[in-house]
């Protein structure tokens, strides 16, 4: 049985790298340029970037690409 002390949480540590490296970069950008940037300009990117290259190197990116939350919350689907 999963519980949340024995499920991996890779994405969740992919998400959180790319989120500290958007960070990063915005902080450099803003010291560089003398001007700040909307922070999300960066850290969307960074987030979004992390998960799917996560994906790609674990094989999974067509699982994660077509992933459906209708299962979990009882939504029906169109063929039903």
């Amino acid at each position: 049985m999963k519980t949340i002390k024995t499920c991996p949480k890779t994405y969740f540590y992919a998400c959180l790298v790319g989120y500290l490296l958007a960070i990063a970069l915005t902080t450099v950008i803003m010291i560089i340029y003398d001007h700040g940037q909307p922070a999300l300009l960066y850290l969307v990117p960074g987030v979004c970037l992390s998960v799917i290259f996560t994906s790609l190197a674990r094989g999974e990116f067509n699982y994660m690409w077509n992933h459906d939350e209708n299962v979990f919350i009882g939504a029906k689907t169109e063929a039903e």
